[in-house]
């Protein structure tokens, strides 16, 4: 069993019962960060932020009372049809197109008071109300797989696909939230990449250009500098420069 295998296998709990219009995805065919979202146990948004350096907006589509279906009740632990409150909302990366769906149950009586309360108006949504809360819990992953955006995301891409992940938050022993995210993803040079800002990977790719200019002209004066402070020594242009001498190769 190769590392991927081990950690899927370790990690996400009820594989086996993934969501039958989900296909099986291998973690070798997710760019680094997808990964790293995927097998994340903290608040989803932040991780955006992080990664992107730009504002996450989490706009709630809905949030309602509603009836647990037997497959969210048997997750949860409470029984079938018992009322709990669901909640939808988009993820939207620096304004542009919504890159994360999202959708929860969650088992009120199991949760303080005043989390629901806190979930309205908490931009980081879920994962922020319960660190308002300073509430002890932990995420149980349980399966992920590609598939179509949610049916009730409302604007998305026809044909899209995303990486949907379900997971529940256990809080004093008790399953309290079950969450589906579905993270828009697109195909590109082999690996699967979060779709978001258009800019993004214009303005990487202009960076690490400038970056990589920037480094090798400051190798050359260098070079040059080195050799011009030497009597007799002749700075050769385009020779080779020594080890450690020049930039080092982006990785």
């Amino acid at each position: 069993m190769n590392v991927a295998d081990r950690l899927a296998g370790l990690h996400f709990t009820a594989q086996h019962e993934a969501s039958p219009d989900l296909d099986q995805v291998e973690i070798t065919q997710l760019d680094p960060f997808l990964r790293s979202v995927l097998f994340t146990d903290g608040t989803v948004s932040r991780a955006l932020e992080a990664h992107t350096l730009e504002d996450v907006a989490v706009e709630a589509v809905e949030q309602a009372p509603s009836p647990a279906p037997e497959r969210v009740a048997r997750y949860l632990g409470v029984p079938q049809a018992e009322e709990c409150v669901r909640r939808r909302v988009a993820m939207r990366i620096g304004g542009a197109g919504v890159s994360v769906w999202a959708e929860s149950h969650v088992v009120p009586r199991r949760l303080p008071r005043e989390f629901l309360e806190l979930l309205e108006g908490d931009p980081q949504g879920i994962g922020g109300s319960l660190q308002q809360l300073r509430l002890e819990s932990w995420r149980e992953l349980l399966w992920f797989g590609l598939g179509p955006p949610p049916q009730w995301a409302d604007g998305a891409t026809p044909g899209a696909t995303s990486l949907t992940r379900a997971y529940r938050v256990l809080t004093q022993g008790a399953p309290a939230l079950l969450i589906s995210e579905a993270f828009v993803v697109e195909l590109r040079a082999g690996l699967y990449h979060l779709t978001g800002p258009p800019e993004s990977d214009a303005a990487t790719a202009n960076g690490a250009a400038n970056g990589s200019a920037a480094a090798n002209a400051n190798g050359s004066a260098t070079a040059n500098g080195s050799a011009q402070s030497r009597p007799g020594a002749v700075a050769i242009a385009g020779s080779r420069p020594a080890v450690g001498s020049g930039a080092s190769p982006s990785l």
